[in-house]
């Protein structure tokens, strides 16, 4: 009878110990605040991706329409073009 009692003890005390100088808004995450952050992030890709988008030129936009294109062919990936 004295073993459960012991062990229920320890198991507290190191949950205690665990949890110390937590606050109750510690343990849960908010939800909202990534998905602002992830949003955010976006935009700012989104809008370098589009400068640089159109600072390229047509023989260079073509070069990588080509890449793109032939992204997952085999026969492709082999040619000097896919490695430019």
């Amino acid at each position: 009878s004295l073993l459960p009692a012991l062990l229920l003890g320890g198991a507290a005390c190191l949950l205690s110990s665990r949890y110390a100088g937590r606050s109750a808004t510690d343990s849960f995450v908010s939800v909202s605040s990534p998905a602002v952050r992830g949003r955010t992030a976006m935009r700012g890709f989104k809008e370098d991706f589009e400068s640089w988008r159109s600072s390229l030129t047509p023989e260079e936009r073509k070069m990588v329409q080509t890449q793109a294109t032939g992204e997952y062919n085999k026969k492709f990936r082999k040619t000097p073009e896919f490695s430019k």
